[in-house]
């Protein structure tokens, strides 16, 4: 029972750190930045701080094997890389809260995956939440605009990656790994395949204000640290299912900072979607044992 709460405790921390992800974004992009240099950054300034910590560890042995190998760069271009890369690019071409919407499919994705591919039985609580969870991201993208096909794709394509990362992390085996040793190596390799793509597309500009350069150093130790790693944890203690769902605090997280730092308006539509993802979380927590 005491591991379930950490477990629980340790994605809800993680969807907070997210859910203040775009709003630092925004920041960053007003101080010269854009979202593939921002997503390199991301991925590439905490890597020293991950390997000094991951060295003072007597207890972690920096090496991986040839199939750990192989793991890692799979899940860190197509799944972790991939996921930050398309999900900023899609805010070019639609809003923010549409493409969070398209995002947070991702928890039907990965109860879907399990149910279709490996034969799991989904608990009624289970598709209750999910339920839920769709209806409350449906009020909270509050925009009745035409979207626009290359941000949908963009912004889905980003909920599959993630869907595939939360699923491969479960199934490879890589979950037992050591959470900050797989977050470096993690890191290693989406920054790898962003700096690629950056150079491809000519999008890599890291001419920015000093203030813009503290802010992305300050989300990239962030989401390092208390976002992937707990996120990590999570998958480990409570599942990929359950942590799928309790993600959903991020788009929360993001509405109350929004309205306490921006004086954005929260509307009854907001409220409902709010209500609903919560009592998603609440029933996933408390009444499913699965």
């Amino acid at each position: 029972m005491f591991e379930r709460l950490k477990g629980y405790i340790a994605v809800i921390i993680s969807a907070i750190v997210f859910g203040s992800m775009p709003l630092m974004a925004k920041t960053v992009y007003m101080e010269g930045g854009n979202p593939v240099t921002l997503t390199f950054l991301r991925f590439f300034l905490v890597m020293p701080v991950l390997l000094y910590f991951v060295n003072r560890n007597k207890n972690i042995q920096l090496s991986v094997t040839k199939e750990e190998a192989k793991k890692l760069i799979l899940v860190g271009t197509l799944g972790y890389g991939t996921t930050a890369l398309t999900l900023y690019m899609s805010y070019n071409y639609i809003a923010s809260g549409i493409a969070t919407t398209l995002h947070f499919a991702y928890p039907v994705l990965v109860i879907l995956t399990y149910v279709i591919l490996f034969k799991e039985k989904a608990s009624g609580i289970k598709l209750l939440s999910v339920s839920l969870t769709i209806i409350g991201m449906m009020f909270l993208n509050e925009s009745d605009a035409n979207i626009n096909l290359m941000g949908f794709l963009l912004a889905f394509g980003s909920s599959v990656a993630y869907a595939f990362y939360i699923v491969y992390l479960d199934r490879s085996g890589l979950k037992s790994m050591n959470s900050l040793k797989m977050t470096l190596y993690l890191c290693v390799m989406a920054s790898g395949m962003v700096f690629i793509f950056g150079l491809f597309t000519g999008t890599l500009d890291f001419q920015m204000t000093a203030r813009g350069w503290g802010i992305s150093m300050l989300l990239s130790v962030l989401v390092a640290f208390l976002g992937v790693s707990f996120f990590q944890i999570g998958v480990a203690l409570i599942g990929p299912q359950k942590t799928s769902v309790l993600s959903t605090f991020e788009p929360i997280t993001s509405i109350i900072i929004g309205a306490l730092l921006f004086n954005e308006l929260i509307s009854g539509r907001t409220i409902a979607g709010f209500i609903s993802i919560v009592a998603a979380v609440v029933l996933i927590t408390a009444f499913d044992r699965g």
